[in-house]
């Protein structure tokens, strides 16, 4: 059994880069591969010392190799397809493209790196010559060497982790992954088309009949000037002192830094850029019970916050609650004024409640200036308080004005 070697997107062998592959020689690899692939499973199995794992990460290999001459068979048999239906010579918007010879190409997919074949369109009687190659317009590829899956992947990882921590865990699962510049790009690449996506996504078609809508403001921590000048300055040559004790070093370190100002109490240490966002899903009724959340959708946006209520109404909408569907919705917010300001103006027929735990927190507020903080006859009196706050039913009077708002 040949050895399998992991593939990279420079050259990897003199056959790849000779000529391209007939259909029939792709196919035999691919026979070639699968053979393998039972070869690797019978030896393993009459191995006496072997174990599932050295078997399962020999396998894994194999099975990615078939899986990279399947996919080079692919694309040998729509290069032959889109040649014969195009010609030699092609017309698009009053210019005339002629077929030169093959060029090769590496390409990063989610079995390792693989290398095909595909012509190449070269414009005629132009200037400054142009041109496009048709395997990679018919099947959607870009000028990247990567696939749109594994860029889709690292792009979602990168949502939820650093690009540096997203690369180190697609790692586990791709022998080839993007850089951490790639995945930044490709982020801000796709981001610019969140809002057209946001736009044209379709309403969930199994939805509940009470809408619940969260408005709130989240701070993105960012750095300051002053930081931004530290780590920005020019570093000279590190000497060590080797004398020194590392106690020492570390008190001479932070001498060369100005001591910052001692924080108030309620002040923050980072300097976020506030974001306001929305939390939307539905409930569904089962008798008296209130079921979900169901089909939650996520907004964010650093403009302004009517912004976010706009596209919220606009969801709501879609959603099939609109002003005059006579349906349930609930907007919660923090106890922001503006947030209040823009829900009339936006949300008219909403109940409006204020989250219980900014509630709760005022709460604390209010006994911290009737008694002591921290002392037992304060915590005495939140507690009772908020026992008072979730007591159903509601105090007299609560019900009511919750009725005249509906």
């Amino acid at each position: 059994m040949a050895a399998i070697s992991a593939l990279t997107l420079v050259r990897n062998s003199k056959r790849d880069v000779e000529r391209p592959l007939t259909a029939p020689e792709a196919e035999a690899e691919v026979k070639r591969c699968f053979d393998d692939v039972i070869a690797t499973v019978r030896a393993a199995a009459d191995d006496d010392a072997s174990t599932f794992k050295a078997f399962e990460s020999v396998l894994r290999e194999n099975v990615f190799a078939l899986a990279r001459a399947a996919a080079v068979l692919f694309f040998v048999l729509v290069e032959a397809r889109v040649t014969l239906a195009q010609g030699d010579i092609v017309e698009r918007a009053g210019r005339r493209f002629r077929a030169s010879s093959a060029q090769p190409r590496s390409l990063t997919t989610m079995f390792g790196v693989l290398r095909y074949w595909r012509t190449y369109m070269r414009e005629v009687g132009a200037e400054t010559r142009g041109g496009f190659h048709p395997v990679d317009v018919v099947l959607g590829l870009t000028a990247d060497r990567f696939s749109a899956r594994v860029l889709s992947h690292a792009v979602r990882l990168a949502t939820k982790v650093s690009f540096a921590e997203a690369r180190s865990i697609m790692s586990w699962f791709v022998d080839a992954v993007p850089s951490t510049e790639v995945i930044e790009q490709a982020v801000l690449g796709l981001g610019r088309r969140t809002a057209d996506w946001f736009l044209q996504s379709p309403a969930p078609l199994d939805d509940g009949e009470v809408l619940i809508v969260q408005f709130d403001g989240k701070g993105a921590p960012t750095a300051t000037a002053e930081e931004l000048a530290r780590r920005r300055r020019k570093l000279g040559p590190r000497k060590l002192d080797a004398t020194a004790s590392p106690r020492h070093r570390g008190r001479k370190k932070r001498k060369q830094h100005p001591k910052k100002p001692r924080r108030k109490k309620g002040d923050k240490s980072k300097n976020a850029k506030v974001a306001t966002m929305f939390v939307m899903y539905t409930l569904r009724r089962e008798g008296e019970r209130l079921v979900g959340p169901l089909n939650r959708r996520v907004y964010a946006s650093f403009g302004p916050k009517e912004h976010v209520f706009e596209i919220g109404r606009r969801e709501a909408n879609k959603r099939g609650f609109g002003p005059d569907s006579k349906k349930t919705i609930q907007i919660l917010t923090d106890g922001d004024s503006d947030l209040a300001v823009y829900r009339e103006r936006h949300f008219p027929e909403a109940m409006h409640t204020i989250d219980v735990m900014h509630v709760v927190e005022r709460l604390w507020s209010a006994g911290s200036a009737l008694f002591r903080e921290g002392s037992p006859e304060c915590t005495r009196w939140v507690e009772l308080q908020r026992e008072r706050l979730y007591e159903y039913p509601p105090a007299r009077g609560v019900g009511d004005s919750l009725k005249k708002r509906r």
